[in-house]
Order: structure tokens, then sequence, then C-alpha cells
């Protein structure tokens, strides 16, 4: 399957790179390195391959690509596990996982702002429970864990584009305020508004939270790469796995009860984990990538 995808892919990359014209390739889908290297080394002008690795500790083999000029790891698992793949270590560089500026933690006041905004309480502790872009997991079950009770803290359900979800959460009689929405496009806000985050285990889910400063609760994850996310959490003092809903409620309980010692030292090492600034390192490394091929294209001229 794979080698029918590379020779799909063909063909579209080259008709990409002729009416780009790039100095470098940047790629961040491990299925897309390798199909890229094997192009430009074809290619009579010189550009730079760059990869940007999305996964936070177990690699797939597509990141591993020794033809690429530099690879970009978000962590030192990343970075481990890339050599145990042969890459060599001057093509390596650790800055950490690219995120949006707008996730930064809120300033003072700011998470009751938020929430006053959202029509819940500015001084209820807030769970964040979401299930990415599409809704997934087991949202519905989860929310009815943290919400079905009386609770200490206010929930927020973020469905994303599953429909169904939101109609059946939105008919629960839950007693806990719940605020049930759909796709959103102000997950900082949301994430700055919240105290804990609730959901899967995708490296996006986690970076965004870490950079909000966010303790979480992961609740799944897919097979393969997203187990060792669960560790690089767990194993960092950042939050807790609990993949059972009837668990949940138990484990939020407990970090957001009445002795808030286990949530205060879970965000302080959540804080630690956050590279504010690698967005702009890896957009500064391309650019010097860039500069450099350029160069060299224009000597050998």
């Amino acid at each position: 399957m794979r080698a029918t995808l590379r020779v799909q892919l063909r063909p579209v990359l080259r008709r990409a790179l002729l009416a780009a014209d790039p100095d470098v390739v940047l790629s961040v889908h491990p299925l897309m390195n390798h199909v890229s290297a094997s192009l430009l080394r074809r290619d009579r002008r010189q550009r730079a391959l760059m990869t940007v690795v999305t996964d936070l500790v177990d690699l797939h083999r597509g990141w591993a690509c020794r033809g690429a000029d530099l690879i970009v790891v978000p962590t030192e698992a990343a970075r481990r596990a890339a050599s145990r793949w042969g890459v060599p270590a001057d093509h390596l560089r650790l800055v950490g996982m690219p995120v949006d500026p707008r996730f930064r933690p809120a300033g003072p006041g700011g998470a009751g702002a938020i929430r006053r905004r959202l029509g819940l309480d500015a001084d209820r502790a807030t769970v964040l429970v979401a299930g990415g872009g599409e809704g997934s997991g087991r949202l519905v079950e989860q929310v009815r864990a943290l919400a079905e009770q009386p609770s200490p803290w206010q929930v927020i359900a973020v469905c994303g584009r599953n429909e169904r979800v939101r109609r059946r959460l939105g008919c629960l009689a839950l007693e806990t305020p719940t605020l049930v929405l759909g796709f959103v496009d102000d997950m900082p806000e949301l994430l700055r508004a919240a105290d804990l985050a609730v959901g899967k285990a995708g490296p996006g889910a986690i970076t965004e939270a870490l950079a909000t400063g966010l303790p979480m609760v992961l609740t799944s994850y897919l097979p393969g790469q997203e187990h060792g996310n669960v560790r690089f959490v767990t194993t960092s003092g950042a939050g807790r796995y609990v993949p059972r809903p009837d668990l949940l409620r138990a484990a939020v309980m407990e970090l957001l009860g009445q002795d808030r010692t286990a949530y205060c030292e879970m965000r302080s090492r959540a804080a630690r984990l956050v590279r504010p600034g690698a967005a702009v390192e890896i957009a500064t490394a391309c650019l010097e990538l860039g500069a450099a091929y350029r160069a060299a294209s224009q000597v050998s001229r």
C-alpha cells in the first residue's frame, strides 16, 4: 500500500515543485518524506528537504529519512527514536513542537473573564472535554461521568463536527453546569478558560494544552505512535491516563477537589514542558536552510 501511495504522490509532488520552484521542501507528514527526497535527488535544481516531526515519542518509520537535510524533533525521546532509525546526529535538531502562539497561559483574571463571556461561573473550576475536530472518543460517557451528578466544577464539552454527539449531550439532564459546543475556532480561549483538559492523546491536543499550561487527563490513544504520548505525559507528571469513563470522575475529583496539592504540582510540571518559541525557531531554521541552498545554487551556475 505504501508503494502504491508513493507512486500516486510522485507526479503530484513533481508538478508542485515545478510550479512553486522552492528552495526548501518542508515536510510535516511521515509518508511524504521519502517521496520528496527521491524527487529532489533527480532534480537538477538544488533544493533542501526539511522535516518537522509531529510525533512526541514513538516515531513512524517514515520520519527517519536520511535524505533530509534537517529533521526537527519535538522531544528528547523523539530525537533518540530517530537516532535508532539511523538518522545522523548532525541532521537532527531538538526544537519542540510548533504551536500557534495563541495557545498561551491566561493572564491575571483572564480565565474568569473568558468564562463570563461564555456564560459560565467565573470563579468555578472548569474542565474542558474535547474529542478533536471529529468529536471522536467516548465523549458522551465522559461528560456524563463528570456532569450527571452535582460537582464542584463546570464542564465545557467540545463535540467538533459530530452533530449526533452534540445533540445527545444537549438532551441529557445534567446536574453540573455544562456548556456543549460543536466545532469551534476559539480553542485557545477555551483552554485558557479551563483548569483541566480531558481528551485523547493526540500530539496536537497535548501540545496545545501544555502551551496553555494545562494539566491533562488522557482518556484514549490510537494504537502505534500515540501510545508513547501517554507515557510522555504521565512520566513527566503533566497528566494522568484514565481510559475508563467510570473512573474519570474520581480522577478529576482528586485533582480539583478541596486538596489541590497534586493538581498544583501537575500544573507546574506541565508549564516546564512548554517550548513557546518552537514555531518561530523552526521557521528560522527553514529560512536559513533555504538561504544556504539558494547561495549554493547561484554559485554553481
